[in-house]
């Protein structure tokens, strides 16, 4: 068999371009707005988008943290773009309606740096400082007395000032039944240190603990939280828009040549990434989503039943076809009990089917 040339990923896209354009005319007048849609996203989103796909995302769930905002699953990708880029990006989706949004209870951020590490302080009403104690009024009904909290203590206890009753434990409730030691808290107030002043309802001053901002909840910024549900058909819809992700895991150079200049040719653009052995396999599939799995029953490293078995292991649902130069029918249906989508013997007539066979299993996957 003759080649042009060794397999080359970047040739590979090209390609997949290529064809696509030559698609794009007739999947405009089968999808056309799908495909009015998705030009409607700016770059940076496009890019987000296809990389939440890439990874299987199917629900992003928000954390709040001293930190900040994350995303679970999602480090690297907020690392990349920074918190508040990869917030504004996650709405922009949502209200492109490519994210459904679920809202949490809204959270204070700081003005200034944005941080959720804030603490709160009552403040004077008069004077600003931030010196203020609360004051609580308790009635003794027993003897009639009413007075502040504080008159009430003597070390751990609270006696009546007037009759000398032991009300019991500072740290206590009042029982409620009546009894002499029966007492109750009739209200609250506030009292300045610093000025004497006495009122009703404090003022609040915020702190950010990260960049020392202080401020007031008219300067306060104050936002919802939103997880965000990845829709299927919205992961669909891009798929065959950019083309579906498959890992070719193949040893022999002339079959993977074989193998893509086929599927590439196929009527739903493929995007294939190649590796050689069983390893790179289970590796690759931990750092990326793929929407299928072609893999060559015969590795150097480890046979196709022990990569199904590892993935089972791992918990990774993906449709697996299994090619193979050997026609081992107990082979075949010891791999088919694990659930894989077909085990198929290699063969240039194959090959030609392949690109068919391939759609036919993401199309009962979606």
């Amino acid at each position: 068999m003759s080649r042009d040339s060794e397999w080359d990923p970047a040739r590979n896209r090209e390609n997949i371009l290529k064809r696509w354009r030559e698609l794009s005319s007739k999947r405009s007048s089968e999808k056309p707005t799908e495909n009015k849609v998705a030009l409607e996203l700016t770059s940076d989103e496009k890019t987000l988008l296809t990389q939440l796909i890439d990874k299987g995302v199917k629900m992003i769930e928000s954390k709040t943290s001293l930190d900040g905002i994350t995303y679970e699953g999602l480090d690297d990708i907020l690392k990349e773009y920074g918190e508040q880029r990869l917030r504004n990006l996650l709405e922009a989706l949502a209200n492109k309606k490519y994210l459904i949004i679920k809202e949490h209870d809204p959270a204070l951020f700081c003005p200034k740096c944005h941080s959720l590490h804030v603490y709160s302080r009552y403040t004077c009403s008069r004077c600003q400082s931030v010196n203020v104690n609360r004051i609580e009024l308790i009635e003794h009904p027993f003897c009639g007395y009413t007075g502040v909290k504080k008159n009430f203590v003597f070390g751990a206890a609270l006696i009546c000032p007037n009759c000398k009753t032991d009300l019991g434990s500072i740290d206590g409730r009042p029982p409620g039944d009546g009894s002499r030691e029966d007492y109750r808290v009739i209200g609250s107030s506030f009292e300045c240190e610093d000025c004497g002043n006495r009122f009703n309802k404090p003022d609040f001053l915020h702190n950010c603990q990260k960049c020392g901002e202080i401020f007031d909840y008219q300067t306060a910024t104050y936002e919802k939280i939103h997880d965000y549900v990845l829709p299927e058909h919205i992961r669909k819809t891009m798929r065959e828009v950019e083309g579906y992700n498959i890992l070719m895991v193949e040893d022999d150079p002339a079959d993977a040549d074989v193998i893509t200049r086929y599927v590439t040719k196929a009527e739903e653009p493929m995007i294939i990434e190649k590796v050689d052995s069983g390893v790179e396999c289970l590796e690759k599939i931990e750092q990326k989503h793929f929407d299928l799995i072609l893999l060559d029953y015969n590795l150097p490293d480890m046979n196709g039943l022990q990569i199904i078995k590892e993935l089972k292991k791992k918990k990774i649902e993906i449709p697996i076809i299994i090619l193979t130069g050997v026609d081992d029918r107990t082979t075949a249906v010891e791999v088919m009990k694990l659930g894989i989508s077909d085990y198929l013997v290699k063969s240039l007539e194959l090959y030609k089917e392949l690109p068919q066979k391939i759609i036919e299993i993401l199309d009962q996957k979606n």
